[in-house]
Formats: C-alpha cells, structure tokens, sequence
C-alpha cells in the first residue's frame, strides 16, 4: 500500500554511459533504480522519513532475496508484465 505511485520501466533502447545506472547497464550487470519524487530539503520530516523507508524496504528486499535465495525463484517472465513509465513511450 505505497503510496508513492507503482513500478514501471524506463525504455529499454537507451544509451546513457554519463550515468552511474547506464554504465553498469552497458557492462551486463543488472541494475535497479529507485527513484523518489522531489526535492527532499522542501519535505517535512514525515515525508522524508516514508520516503527513505520506502527506498528502505526495497533494498532490504532485494537483499535478503539473495541471501536466502528465494530471488531464483521468481519468474523473470513477470519482467515483460512491468509497465513503461507514462510518458516515456
């Protein structure tokens, strides 16, 4: 129940070797971008706090599925379902 809008994917077709994220993703390795909206120094400290939870939980998550394995367990099928960020079709 987040309220900070859902998953989609940036397109696939660019090359964007300035950025940290592009220059993993041009050597083959994986990468995952969590992006929050705003600027946090105009946030208040609830807004701030639910972000970095957010952020948080994510990390954790992504962690704890390496280090008990059940990341091989998900179906990378369920990659092609993801939708393309709004806009940017």
């Amino acid at each position: 129940n987040s309220p900070y809008g859902s998953i989609s994917l940036y397109p696939q077709n660019q090359n964007l070797p300035g950025t940290a994220l592009g220059a993993f993703a041009l050597n083959g390795s994986g990468t995952v971008l969590f992006e929050v909206r705003g600027q946090t120094q105009s946030f208040g400290q609830k807004k701030k706090g639910m972000l970095i939870k957010a952020v948080e939980r994510g990390l954790y998550g992504i962690i704890d599925g390496v280090t008990d394995g059940s990341v091989y367990k998900i179906d990378p099928e369920q990659y092609e379902s993801i939708p393309l960020t709004e806009g940017r079709q």
